[in-house]
């Protein structure tokens, strides 16, 4: 019996933290939230960070997403899953060429982060995902961070990252502070 108890703890503390986990496809889910921002921002390189531009639709990190998924429509795919550490469900709006996801701050959802997956869609410095790592340098200049497979650039609490697969960038994500 003690061994039957054994297993039941461990498979739910492993369910745990699994949920809470981020990896690939998966919700990436805060600590803790008390970031609060107006959503407005004139360029991607902005006061307020970088932004990612949609059909004229400005996208802009730990702004209210309600805005956005209501000019943008019904996303292809959504899932939500609840949020480890902070009340609420963090969402993801997947749409055609990109993704929103978001984390809650008290009544309102906020991106946490927008990762671009195809080449129809780029930054606005015209960086998509068919560019070079020479590309992106000549847009955007040296990065403030390099690692294994990715490049960032940091400006006023967001993050813009460009993540690589060997030398093929696979997608770029705009990020919040609180999504490290």
């Amino acid at each position: 019996m003690k061994k039957v108890i054994a297993t039941i703890l461990i498979a739910t503390t492993s369910l745990m933290m699994v949920a809470c986990g981020s990896s690939s496809g998966d919700t990436k889910v805060i600590e803790s939230s008390s970031n609060s921002s107006n959503g407005a921002a004139a360029s991607s390189n902005s006061e307020s960070g970088f932004t990612f531009e949609y059909e004229g639709l400005e996208i802009t990190v730990d702004a209210d997403v309600a805005p956005v998924i209501e000019k943008l429509g019904e996303p292809s795919k959504y899932f939500e899953s609840p949020s480890c550490a902070a009340e609420g469900i963090g969402k993801l709006y997947t749409y055609s060429d990109f993704e929103i996801q978001t984390y809650p701050d008290g009544d309102v959802d906020r991106v946490l982060y927008v990762r671009l997956r195809t080449d129809n869609v780029s930054t606005k410095e015209g960086v998509d995902l068919s560019s070079s790592k020479d590309d992106i340098i000549s847009a955007y200049g040296e990065p403030t961070s390099e690692g294994t497979g990715s490049m960032t650039y940091e400006n006023n609490g967001t993050s813009l990252i460009f993540i690589f697969d060997g030398d093929a960038l696979s997608s770029i994500e705009y990020d919040s502070e609180l999504n490290k």
